[in-house]
């Protein structure tokens, strides 16, 4: 005896009427009459595109693992080779394989520091030996900015001493000098100026190399250097400049933030403002100030007594002025007068005048011969 099928909703019963099953069979054999509308058909295709590209757009990530770089692609790291862009620059004579190290290692300390050089050239500017250690001073030129670079390294085994000391301005010139002071301590002077917004900024130190370290002397960790100050390199030292309490920006006059204040001396040099008879070295900055009307602009070279040009109670003195930021180079002839105190010690006076100012647009011109 066959079981009752129970009734269920989701059944689709057969009438009993055997006409209209036959009816109805024909009609589901037959397939449907008519074709979706077209817009139904195209809103279904865009449906099913859609739903496949949010699945496409799902890709998942097996945990733990980071997702796989793509080969042969530069991270960037120096950590085992130099960046490819770096130039090195040999100069007039080439670097011997030390300096050449030395120039390297100063150069990847900087970049390892937090400076993001772009296309680097870099240069050896000055290097000095002591105790096993080498002291250098390395140049970076770059698209934004330039770098000098100062460190010590061991010379048997390139490791660098640290902190090294750095300095980035925009467009910067370096002036680096290396010297005994007047205690007999190996040191090294530099400045790093520049110019933006229209004015001259930049940077300056004095270090005393002693074995590894290198100890600023000058300007002292509490000095606010920084846009206060402006140094330019000097015979035996360095001019300092302050800012003029009269400048303001956009005020036609005085139009440099800048005026002098103050000289450093260091070492000794003929030329020092320290070794020439007063009032001889500041007249002659002041008279270069007011010529090139250009405060912080240009820098004393040399200035030295020439005789031939000298007569009784008047002396000349020639000044050779070199543009800071520039190529260009100044000479003049500075006279001033002056009385015998004893039978040698002439006790000179203010400048009276200045002749035969003479100026040259490139620094391998040289001066002609008179």
């Amino acid at each position: 005896m066959n079981p009752k099928l129970p009734y269920t909703p989701f059944s689709t019963p057969l009438s009993r009427s055997a006409r209209e099953t036959k009816q109805r069979l024909e009609h589901i054999m037959s397939g449907p009459k008519k074709r979706p509308p077209v817009i139904f058909i195209a809103l279904v295709s865009a449906f099913c595109l859609l739903s496949g590209n949010l699945v496409s757009c799902q890709v998942a990530q097996p945990e733990g693992n980071a997702p796989a770089e793509p080969e042969n692609v530069s991270t960037g790291s120096t950590e085992d080779s130099a960046p490819r862009s770096v130039t090195y620059q040999l100069g007039e004579q080439p670097l011997s394989q030390v300096e050449r190290t030395l120039a390297e290692n100063l150069f990847r300390a900087a970049e390892e520091k937090d400076t993001p050089f772009q296309v680097p050239t870099v240069s050896l500017l000055a290097s000095m030996e002591k105790d096993g250690w080498l002291m250098g001073v390395v140049f970076v030129e770059d698209h934004l900015e330039n770098t000098l670079i100062l460190g010590a390294m061991d010379k048997a085994s390139g490791e660098m001493y640290f902190p090294t000391f750095q300095y980035s301005v925009h467009g910067g010139v370096p002036n680096v000098v290396t010297f005994r002071d007047y205690e007999g301590r190996d040191c090294v002077l530099l400045t790093l100026n520049g110019f933006m917004n229209g004015q001259y900024y930049g940077e300056a130190g004095m270090f005393v190399f002693n074995g590894p370290s290198l100890t600023r002397r000058w300007p002292s960790e509490d000095d606010s250097y920084r846009g206060s100050y402006l140094a330019l390199l000097a015979p035996g030292g360095v001019d300092v400049y302050t800012v003029n309490p009269d400048f303001e920006w956009g005020k036609e006059e005085p139009w440099s933030m800048w005026q002098l204040e103050t000289g450093e001396t260091f070492y000794a040099d003929p030329s020092g403002a320290d070794q020439l008879p007063m009032p001889v070295y500041f007249d002659a900055l002041r008279w270069l100030i007011d010529y090139t009307n250009d405060p912080g602009g240009w820098r004393i070279v040399s200035l030295t007594l020439d005789e031939g040009l000298s007569t009784e109670g008047m002396d000349c003195f020639t000044l050779q002025a070199r543009e800071e930021t520039g190529s260009d180079i100044l000479f003049a002839n500075l006279f001033f007068p002056y009385e015998l105190n004893t039978a040698i010690t002439r006790v000179y006076g203010n400048l009276d005048h200045a002749e035969a100012a003479e100026l040259y647009h490139n620094l391998l011109d040289q001066r002609p011969e008179p």
